[in-house]
């Protein structure tokens, strides 16, 4: 019994862990509309707030900014200049706010793969 209630725990908390550090994208058309039009959606995990997500984005500015609504949690990203290495640097700018995995959709991937997947 006990080594039941230990793993039960282990499971939760590790779900717990990483639920936090994913980022949740509604369609794939909005990821892939940042390489059409040069904007698109992405909902960042609850604990962000704007300050940590505005100081995260400074850093990209060359390539694209962020608008980020703190209630909806929803970043705004539009490309300052839409091509593939501009593209690739959103994958920087998740990492920098710990997203680990982005559900899109019903899909859930490693934020590495966003990249090759949806915005090259």
């Amino acid at each position: 019994m006990k080594t039941i209630v230990s793993t039960l725990f282990i499971v939760f908390a590790f779900h717990f862990a990483f639920g936090q550090n994913t980022a949740f994208v509604k369609a794939p058309s909005d990821l892939t509309s940042i390489k059409e039009t040069g904007k698109g959606y992405i909902t960042l995990p609850e604990r962000l707030t704007k300050e940590e997500v505005q100081s995260k984005a400074k850093y990209y500015t060359l390539y694209f900014t962020v608008d980020f609504d703190e209630k909806s949690k929803v970043a705004t990203i539009n490309m300052v200049d839409n091509n593939e290495r501009s593209r690739a640097i959103i994958v920087r700018f998740l990492a920098g706010c710990e997203v680990q995995n982005v559900t899109v959709g019903s899909e859930t991937i490693n934020r590495d793969l966003v990249f090759e997947k949806y915005l090259k």
